[in-house]
């Protein structure tokens, strides 16, 4: 049988040119405010940009440093040049026939639209060959209307989040869709090595797929020895590979948690032995209970084996970090939050992250419950594999809500499924309308809609002024106006709120001494903890050797820097001099470093 060969192809081809059409229509969309998008998103495709442009420039493949934050050391980065390529090979090309500044804004749409485009690819053929055209459509209506999900591949996007999840959704469906089993596991392997080079955020995604496809072969399922064995061969050959690509030969042998280095590839060893001895000695080992106790006892003499390596990773990748910036970062960074703070502070995020997969998996559930006798035996296994899926991810989301990318390969699929059982509902049954309305309604467009007009608060236009206690407009800094005023500083090393770190660095040319990566505990604390005291921004401030302080001045959260704004000009610490200027959005304070220097020595 042929890979990705279906009946109906025809009908397939046009699912797929309808999502290509929407894809499209979503760059065309953006396009005319691509850039104030991108300045008032995520910081992290800011910096993405900025590591594209230094590598263009002439920085190195092996060095991924940033120096422009806390200079002139600069700060470590844990991102993949092999992300880097794609979005150089995209503004390379756009820059033959546009001017540079149009040429990124340009590579800002293209970029995620080509992504989005293989995601559709994937999620159309995969679902038609488990569930049909209609099956196609379901997955598709998921992607496009789940913002958690279609929301990782449009403009301006371009961190790693979409390519990990592309990988994943790669596995997922190699896993399930029936073939060549060992064509379809050597690919997976290969997907899987290089999602986890760019990336460890879905690293208990593979490892849960590799272990459900372990246990489909202890319980004899055909053709699951011959993926496991083109599965483990590949990624023991690509894993390593691509490691060293990466990677300086000096940092072979250091103990990162946090990228594919040494304790991942302990851990990858441990997976390939267990799962590929069951399937080696399978005339020995002819039963689920003895294919399991070897590959449970392997699993545990090789943890152990491997535990001088991966001992130190298991507090996760902030193992290395200080208490006080790791409170920092899982209080602050709002996708390290729990579901219980989530709650808390942002009910509407965390309402349109969790609730739209919870009511697909309900659905698909009932429907599953409905249609089991007439499910095929690949049907059922794909469904049960996603339900699996679906549990931890929903587990490790109340742990931290960026687990719920762990679901985002099953979601599709389950959506799907609740089109194909909707579609075997004869057209004359009089539940048919009912159910088409209760689709609708749990669409996650439709159920996101209800979370925000529900929950979002309204949007606050006005702030207290920490002098006169009179409102005063709400302004953001993440824009054009405000960089052109942080721009038209004088050259300097700016001590900045964390969330302006990397807008700054790509709008300017200036330095900052804060951006939120963990490599850099200074980087983190400058921006959030420093803000807190006058004592701990004093001592940062010294020790970051910055020449000014600049804050937001509108209102919308920068870190703590509602300290200064509290303080009031008369009541600055004497090394903290108020900086005159025509500037309306961002507070610039020249640092007296004479005065600095006595008040560190002041007992």
């Amino acid at each position: 049988m042929k890979f990705f060969f279906e009946s109906r192809s025809g009908l397939v081809r046009l699912i797929c040119l309808a999502g290509f059409a929407l894809v499209a229509l979503n760059a065309v969309k953006v396009a005319p405010i691509i850039s104030d998008l991108f300045l008032a998103g995520d910081g992290d495709n800011q910096m993405r940009l900025v590591q594209v442009r230094d590598w263009l420039a002439g920085q190195g493949w092996f060095d991924v440093r940033q120096y422009r934050v806390l200079p002139p050391e600069g700060i470590p980065m844990h991102w993949s040049r092999y992300l880097d390529v794609g979005i150089a090979a995209v503004l390379t090309g756009a820059a033959a026939v546009l001017p540079l500044p149009a040429a990124e804004l340009a590579t800002l749409i293209l970029w995620p639209s080509l992504l989005a485009g293989l995601m559709v690819l994937v999620l159309a053929h995969g679902n038609n060959r488990l569930f049909g055209p209609a099956g196609a459509v379901g997955a598709l209506a998921v992607f496009f209307t789940w913002s958690k999900l279609g929301g990782e591949f449009v403009a301006p996007r371009i961190d790693h989040h979409n390519v990990q999840i592309l990988g994943a959704t790669v596995l997922f469906y190699l896993s399930l869709v029936p073939g060549r089993a060992r064509l379809l596991g050597t690919l997976g392997g290969l997907a899987t090595a290089f999602s986890l080079a760019i990336g460890l955020e879905m690293l208990p995604f593979y490892a849960l797929v590799w272990g459900l496809m372990a246990l489909r072969h202890a319980f004899g399922e055909k053709g699951t020895g011959d993926w496991l064995v083109g599965f483990g061969i590949a990624i023991s050959l690509a894993a390593p590979l691509l490691m060293a690509g990466q990677t300086p030969f000096s940092a072979w042998g250091t103990e990162y948690c946090d990228v594919l280095a040494l304790p991942v590839m302990a851990l990858g060893a441990v997976g390939v032995v267990s799962t590929l001895v069951p399937v080696l000695g399978a005339r020995v080992l002819t039963g689920p209970a003895s294919r399991i106790a070897v590959m449970l006892a392997i699993v545990a003499i090789g943890l152990w084996l491997a535990y001088p390596l991966l001992g130190h990773c298991l507090a996760g990748p902030y193992s290395a970090v200080p208490p006080a910036v790791r409170t920092t970062i899982e209080t602050v960074i709002t996708e390290a939050l729990s579901v219980s703070k989530m709650l808390e502070a942002f009910p509407a995020i965390l309402g349109r992250v969790l609730l739209p997969p919870l009511i697909v998996l309900v659905m698909a559930l009932t429907a599953f419950r409905v249609l089991r006798t007439r499910l095929s035996a690949v049907q059922r296994m794909a469904l049960v594999q996603s339900f699996a899926l679906m549990g931890v991810g929903f587990g490790l989301a109340f742990v931290q809500i960026r687990a719920a990318n762990l679901m985002t390969p099953a979601v599709p699929l389950l959506g799907g499924f609740i089109v194909h059982a909707f579609a075997r509902i004869p057209r004359s049954s009089r539940i048919r309308a009912p159910v088409a309305i209760l689709l609708i309604l749990g669409l996650p467009a439709t159920i996101e809609r209800g979370v925000t007009v529900l929950l979002e608060p309204a949007p606050a236009t006005t702030l207290a002024s920490a002098t006169t206690a009179k409102p005063r407009q709400r302004l953001s800094c993440r824009n054009a106006a405000a960089m052109a005023e942080v721009a038209s500083l004088p050259q300097a090393v700016l001590f900045n709120p964390v969330n302006l770190g990397p807008t700054i660095l790509v709008s300017t040319s200036q330095t900052v001494t804060s951006a939120a990566y963990h490599r850099s505990p200074d980087a983190i604390w400058n921006g959030v903890g420093a803000f807190r005291s006058e004592a701990a921004l004093r001592a940062a401030v010294a020790k970051s050797k910055a020449d000014l302080v600049v804050i937001c001045v509108g209102g919308i959260p920068d870190g703590d820097a509602m300290l200064l704004r509290s303080l009031g000009e008369s009541r600055l610490p004497a090394w903290l001099k108020p900086d005159s200027g025509d500037r309306k959005l961002i507070a610039v304070y020249r640092v007296d470093k004479a005065a600095l220097a006595a008040a560190g020595a002041a007992p």
